[in-house]
């Protein structure tokens, strides 16, 4: 066999390999992956469905636990009531191109919540070890997104949400 034929053989092979070992995804996975491209980023790496669960207002205040849905609820368009005895899917994509990597140099991972099929959020965290909040999907912080400081914000999120 001459090097032609050869290079082309072995081009087709790893085309085939490449192909049939990538992970195919479908439905709700799918929409989120193509929200998340829709947004600008693009997408190096797929999490998939990282955490599922029913929403309450008892997540949202009054216990340690309570901490990452304050966080992840808190840089939302959206008032989280509205999904309350909903279930909420998380799904998590590392993605380049985020405003994020301005400041950490790192590649971003978003998270991108979802409801019966619909998006309803979602949030964006630094791809590093760093501690800290986590911010919106544009990367924007809690302040930003509210317009109010911390403690503002947490003394009305604490009327609304406590017991």
């Amino acid at each position: 066999m001459n090097k032609g034929a050869f290079l082309i053989v072995f081009l087709g092979l790893m085309l085939v390999y490449v192909t049939g070992c990538s992970k195919q995804i479908s439905g709700d996975e799918l929409t989120a992956e193509q929200y998340v491209k829709s947004q600008g980023y693009a997408v190096t790496a797929r999490g998939g469905p990282i955490y599922s669960y029913q929403l309450d207002k008892s997540k949202l205040y009054g216990s340690p636990d309570s901490t990452p849905y304050m966080q992840m609820w808190g840089v939302q368009a959206e008032e989280p009531d509205r999904y309350f005895g909903q279930q909420i899917t998380i799904y998590r994509f590392t993605v380049k191109q985020h405003p994020l990597e301005r400041i950490y140099k790192k590649k971003t991972n978003v998270f991108i919540m979802m409801t019966g099929s619909r998006i309803i959020g979602g949030y964006s965290f630094p791809d590093a070890e760093v501690a800290g909040s986590v911010y919106s999907l544009d990367g924007r912080t809690l302040e930003e997104v509210t317009g109010m400081n911390f403690q503002d914000w947490m003394a009305m999120w604490k009327k609304k949400y406590s017991n």
